[in-house]
């Protein structure tokens, strides 16, 4: 009798712990699930135009992104593979994939459609976004401004400046004057730049803006 009892006692027990076992949160695998250095995707957030934050596996890329993105709740290199879900780029305000910052650009108050990514933090703020569907490899650009960026087809990428939340996009035909204008305040700079100096060219805003930063950053000390 007493081992009956004690049979029952415990599936009552297994019972109640299968019950609150499934009724728990799923766990956030973005959280500890990084992805493969060959992945296209890694954990990420987005920050939508509402304010709401999505945590999922997003793109990587210092090229940015038109129009539409792809994504995935759950890790995208384990079987059974999940099927990606789509989302269109005004439709997000921010996103933050392995430190890399890209925004939806809106110029005069329009959309861009764009989703560019953010090459240089600071007073000015740089961005970038290229036409050519190409992934290249990630680089954490705070810290290292003056370090050259694999994977841009500056042949055709576009370059956006933003200065007191005043965005402007870099014409390219017009570079040198445009430029050295934007950056008048250091002379010296801007003369550079002006006079298309090594090292100062449409391919270098990276380490162009990273200076100009760095120098207007120590003018503030």
């Amino acid at each position: 009798m007493k081992a009956l009892l004690s049979g029952f006692l415990l599936l009552l027990a297994t019972a109640s712990y299968a019950q609150n076992s499934s009724s728990a949160a799923p766990t956030d695998t973005t959280r500890a699930a990084e992805t493969s250095s060959k992945s296209e995707y890694a954990p990420g957030e987005v920050v939508t135009p509402d304010g709401k934050l999505v945590k999922a596996y997003f793109p990587i890329s210092v090229n940015g992104f038109e129009k539409t993105i792809s994504y995935y709740y759950s890790h995208p290199e384990v079987r059974p593979f999940p099927k990606p879900h789509f989302i269109s780029v005004d439709k997000i305000r921010s996103m933050t994939v392995r430190g890399q910052y890209s925004e939806t650009l809106a110029l005069n108050g329009k959309s861009l459609h764009l989703l560019a990514a953010r090459l240089v933090d600071g007073p000015v703020e740089l961005f970038n976004f290229a036409e050519a569907k190409s992934v290249p490899l990630p680089i954490p650009i705070p810290g290292a401004v003056l370090v050259p960026i694999v994977g841009i087809p500056y042949t055709k990428n576009h370059w956006y400046l933003r200065r007191g939340g005043e965005l402007v996009e870099v014409k390219r035909g017009k570079f040198e004057e445009q430029i050295s204008e934007y950056l008048s305040a250091q002379p010296e700079l801007a003369a550079k730049v002006k006079g298309k100096a090594d090292g100062y060219h449409y391919q270098d805003m990276v380490r162009i803006i990273g200076e100009y930063n760095q120098q207007a950053g120590a003018s503030a000390r």
